[in-house]
């Protein structure tokens, strides 16, 4: 993944800009899983049948997520099956979705439905192998009002997601 243009991306996400394009990698499909994301799905499908099933899912993100947030971890069942087939199982795709849902609430940690600059940099260093990071917003130029609270949509954080997985 591109780190500059991700953090710029977040940067102008932080500061209200409107994004005039996606996050997306250039010469990717739209359909393109990310790289970190089918690695992801490879080690989660312990049977290796290519579906996840709700308990191979459950698992492994409490396993990776020994500290998950109560809210996070009670919308497991809920968010799998939002994405999951008729037959109670995820595909990639529907993995790819429930992943990033599942880590917007990982991180959302006061459960308000949007990142908060710390909560943002928590994701951001998740995104980076553990790598601490903090945004810096640079002053807003003459006559452009910042607003005191900056926060990351969920909409922003599906466009970090898929360029940083």
């Amino acid at each position: 993944w591109d780190r500059t243009h991700a953090m710029e991306c977040l940067r102008k996400c932080l500061a209200g800009e409107t994004p005039v394009a996606t996050a997306e990698p250039a010469g990717s499909s739209p359909n393109r899983v990310p790289v970190r994301t089918q690695a992801l799905f490879n080690k989660y499908d312990t049977d290796g049948n290519g579906w996840l099933s709700f308990d191979e899912l459950s698992s492994a993100l409490c396993e990776d997520f020994p500290s998950m947030p109560a809210y996070a971890r009670e919308h497991l069942p809920v968010g799998f099956k939002q994405y999951a087939n008729s037959d109670g199982q995820l595909d990639i795709a529907g993995f790819m979705k429930m992943h990033a849902a599942f880590l917007f609430r990982n991180f959302d940690v006061d459960a308000n439905g949007v990142l908060e600059l710390s909560e943002a940099e928590a994701a951001l260093a998740y995104f980076a192998d553990g790598q601490p990071t903090k945004i810096a917003i640079p002053p807003a130029p003459n006559g452009v009002q910042i607003p005191e609270k900056l926060t990351v949509t969920k909409q922003w954080f599906w466009e970090m997601y898929k360029a940083m997985m």
